[in-house]
């Protein structure tokens, strides 16, 4: 068994050396920091890499990072992992945007500038994103299959135009449409994804890479919600973390002191314990 396998890199870093790529959901955010006043606790640490400059890129957990920055904590609990690890992945969601009426997205993505609009078959799609040659596609009801080519054309697609434009896709519906993040092994299991959904539109999106989102984090740009997932082996679930010494007068060195306790304590009683085999959690 790996290190890594007998005990979670667990730390108490400033909140402020945390380094989101993606826009924390100001609503859940809200819901989270009433939950930690209310409890006092924190279930399931944040998920960090180290960067180059020593700050932390935030893998999984920008809602419970925002809710610290949001409650003034100054110090939050983070689990590292080592980013360059094949086993760490990044992969993408797609969105479900399930609505009664169908919003004008067709109109407001052939008005967005840098971007042509022009229709592609189901078969072209697999390489269309694959190779970064769409910002996005528009599916519609299963039936017109949309593409967002940049305008003038480009063998591959710029990460930081990428982005500005991903902004404006994303943002012709955040908020006035019931969203489903979906994966998608293949897009020949689409049909099969929406098939009980009557009304419905999807986009579909190219992936980030890893070393892109390292990129992207060190100069500050953001990603719109909701279109990263990363896999990551042995993540540390149930910590429970009583928050009160945070919120105290200690000193960060007390309160470091403090958090290396209670981690030491948790493997000293055996209560870190790993799990090879895939779970099923049902506790949020």
């Amino acid at each position: 068994m790996a290190e890594s396998e007998l005990r979670p890199d667990l730390r108490l870093v400033p909140t402020g050396s945390v380094r989101f790529h993606e826009r924390p959901e100001r609503h859940r955010t809200l819901r989270l920091v009433e939950r930690i006043r209310a409890e006092g606790v924190l279930r399931n640490p944040p998920i960090v890499a180290v960067m180059q400059d020593g700050h932390y890129l935030l893998l999984d957990g920008a809602n419970r990072v925002s809710a610290f920055l949001e409650l003034g904590y100054s110090l939050v609990p983070v689990q590292v992992v080592n980013y360059g690890d094949a086993s760490v992945q990044l992969k993408g969601w797609h969105h479900l945007l399930l609505e009664r009426d169908a919003l004008p997205l067709r109109t407001s993505y052939a008005a967005l500038s840098g971007v042509h609009l022009r229709p592609v078959s189901r078969a072209q799609v697999a390489h269309l994103l694959e190779l970064r040659q769409v910002y996005a596609v528009l599916v519609e009801n299963e039936t017109a299959w949309w593409g967002l080519f940049p305008a003038p054309a480009k063998a591959e697609i710029d990460v930081h135009e990428y982005i500005r434009v991903l902004s404006g896709v994303v943002s012709a519906y955040e908020g006035l449409s019931r969203l489903e993040r979906i994966k998608l092994a293949d897009y020949e299991q689409l049909p099969q994804m929406v098939q009980a959904v009557v009304q419905h539109q999807v986009c579909l999106f190219p992936l980030l890479h890893k070393e892109e989102l390292l990129l992207l984090a060190a100069q500050g740009m953001m990603i719109p919600t909701g279109l990263t997932r990363h896999i990551i082996p042995g993540r540390t679930l149930g910590i429970n973390l009583d928050l009160a010494f945070i919120r105290s007068p200690l000193s960060d060195a007390d309160k470091l002191a403090h958090f290396q306790a209670f981690v030491d304590r948790l493997s000293m009683e055996g209560r870190i314990r790993f799990y090879e085999e895939s779970v099923f959690i049902m506790n949020e």
